[in-house]
């Protein structure tokens, strides 16, 4: 019993940590995904032609699986402690479902950061020629506050039909519309020197990698005490089981208040009554 005892603390102990992990999980979620902005635009952004906006699904992923999580690592202790068999059955597979999520989210971050993200400069630069408008209208933001032009460089335009070209790629407003770049060859240099020259691309890969790393951080912890607490429900299991299944004895004694002497033989007829009980005598 007291091996039962020692195994369950130990395991509402590790839930504790779990409810931790995915509160962090949940709380991390919910900012990524709703609150700070340049993720967000980030996020729309990277929704090329040829890859879907992955990173907003495993967001999405990501806060659903540590509301969950949080949610299972009460019900887990409430049924050790209640020991309650059936709800620790059920919350076991929640328990493997919720694992399998977390490995695929983790798989899936890591294929993202080695596979896609090198490709993406170029990605973004083929979603911008195709959709200028919208992709323009996204990077206006980045380039305001990052002071930047275009996905690679401020070339990137040149090649695009828009009218007027982005304002936010000007140190002074509509630098574009203030001199004649094609005509004007000492005019264009002073309106280069007016335009920002380096690309967003370095902002855009700053805020995936570090969202990626959140995703694979975050999801393998949790994986892993996950893992750890099913390994224990397990254990409790079993031994409930055995504890549950061990033989009962019936014992034969003596109600208290008779003394024991020599003539115990003579006073215990007529005044005595045997009292059967039930005593589980348990070893684990």
């Amino acid at each position: 019993m007291v091996c039962c005892i020692n195994t369950a603390c130990f395991f509402c102990t590790l839930c504790i940590f779990i409810a931790l992990a995915s509160l962090i999980q949940l709380c991390l979620g919910i900012y990524l995904t709703f609150i700070q902005t340049d993720i967000i635009i980030i996020n729309q952004l990277v929704k090329t032609d040829q890859f879907d906006s992955y990173l907003f699904y495993i967001l999405l992923v990501f806060i659903g699986l540590g509301l969950i999580t949080l949610i299972l690592s009460f019900f887990s202790i409430y049924s050790t402690v209640r020991r309650l068999k059936s709800l620790s059955l059920f919350v076991t597979v929640l328990w493997i479902f919720s694992v399998v999520l977390n490995v695929v989210m983790f798989v899936v971050s890591l294929l993202y950061y080695f596979v896609i993200l090198p490709q993406l400069p170029l990605l973004l630069k083929r979603t911008l020629e195709q959709s200028p408008l919208s992709t323009t209208t996204l990077l206006d933001t980045l380039q305001s506050k990052y002071t930047c032009c275009g996905i690679n460089n401020k070339d990137d335009y040149n090649t695009l039909s828009l009218d007027p070209f982005p304002a936010s790629c000007c140190r002074v407003p509509n630098c574009w519309r203030d001199t004649d770049i094609n005509n004007h060859i000492s005019i264009a240099n002073q309106t280069e020197s007016l335009m920002y020259k380096n690309g967003c691309y370095s902002v855009i890969d700053r805020y995936v990698t570090i969202e990626l790393w959140i995703l694979v951080g975050i999801s393998g912890l949790c994986a892993l005490l996950q893992i750890l607490a099913l390994m224990f429900m397990c254990t409790l299991y079993q031994r409930y089981k055995k504890l549950d299944d061990d033989p009962k004895f019936v014992i034969n004694h003596l109600t208290a208040g008779i003394p024991i002497n020599s003539d115990i033989d003579k006073n215990v007829q007529g005044s005595s009554q045997t009292i059967e009980e039930t005593v589980e005598i348990t070893q684990i």
